[in-house]
This record gives C-alpha cells, structure tokens and sequence, in this order.
C-alpha cells in the first residue's frame, strides 16, 4: 500500500469513500509473499463471488489503514490485483492483470513514498511522470488509459507489489542521483 507522506502532495479524506468489506492484515517486509511475482486472474475468477468479495476487503483495508492503494500480495494473497484512490473527486479504482508501459519519453520525478509493508519508513523513488496501462476492471471489462500526476505514482508503485518489488528495491536508482563528493570535500569541525 502506498501511504500519503506529505499532506501538500494529497489533500483529501478517504472517509469520502465506504469499503463494504471486512479489514484485512496487512503483511510485513520480510513476508514471502511480498517478494512473489503475482499470477494473473482469469476472467471467471473476477466474476466468482469470493474475488469480488477480496476487492470489497481491501478497499475496506485501503481506508482502514488511510491509503490510497493496496496491492493483493499486501493481504497474503498473490494475484495480480490492486485497489487505489487518487483523489476526493477522483472514483475508486480496480485494477485487474495490469500491463504498464512506461512513457520515458514524458521524463521521471521524485516520489517521497510511505509503504504499510514498511512501517514507518519513508523512501524516495523515481516514477515515471505518465504511463500507459490498460487492465480490467471487477466487471472483468477491459480498460486502457493513459494515466499521470499521482495516479501514475500509486499505479507504479501497486505494479512493484504485484512483481514482487519493493520501494526499498529502489534505493539505488536515487543513489547516483547524490554527489557524494561534495559531503567528501565538507571541512571537517
């Protein structure tokens, strides 16, 4: 789950949007299932009650733990499945077997990112500013779309979860990104 970091980033309630499920646990770095590579759903598991029902409890989950996305590996279930909530005007997403295509052609930012799989730790990433995805949603009705802003960070970083990638796992994209000469050169005290 991506957590908000920084209330001038994302400003909204989740109170906004009701879960009709039950709250789900939410598993820690260190858990198998986070370094899994989630397995596709067929489109007769999006219809089967007891799918439908999951994306209930982690919406729920999702609010609970005041998100704005979680990734099914989270809650100990390794299907490629994620749930995320963008904006107060902004509806609810399902989002079901994603394939992303990143757009580096619209360039990278910075990403101060929270994960509830990483309690209280904060990381900064590089996400790609817009990207290409396409997905079925919980009707099992395809969808593609070209999403950017902050819906493009929760996307990315969802994705990672359900490939088994953790935001730790992108430290060091960021590290050749510090000059570490100019801390060398400091005069010492």
């Amino acid at each position: 789950m991506i957590q908000l970091v920084s209330s001038s980033l994302f400003l909204f309630s989740l109170a906004a949007f009701a879960g009709t499920g039950k709250e789900l646990s939410i598993i820690q770095i260190g858990h198998p299932t986070l370094r899994q590579t989630a397995r596709e759903v067929s489109l007769e598991e999006i219809q089967s009650p007891a799918f439908q029902t999951l994306i209930d409890d982690m919406v729920t989950t999702m609010k609970v733990a005041g998100g704005v996305g979680l990734a099914a590996p989270q809650v100990n279930q390794s299907v490629r499945l994620f749930v995320m909530k963008s904006g107060l005007r902004v509806p609810l997403t399902i989002v079901i077997n994603p394939k992303i295509e990143y757009l580096e052609a619209e360039g990278t930012q910075k990403s101060t990112e929270g994960c509830l799989s990483i309690p209280g730790r904060t990381v900064t990433v590089k996400r790609f500013k817009k990207l290409h995805m396409s997905y079925y949603n919980r009707k099992g009705e395809f969808i593609s779309q070209e999403v950017k802003s902050f819906k493009a960070i929760i996307s990315q970083h969802e994705y990672d979860h359900l490939n088994g990638v953790m935001i730790v796992d992108l430290v060091d994209q960021m590290l050749g990104e510090i000059n570490f000469e100019k801390y060398m050169k400091a005069p010492r005290m």
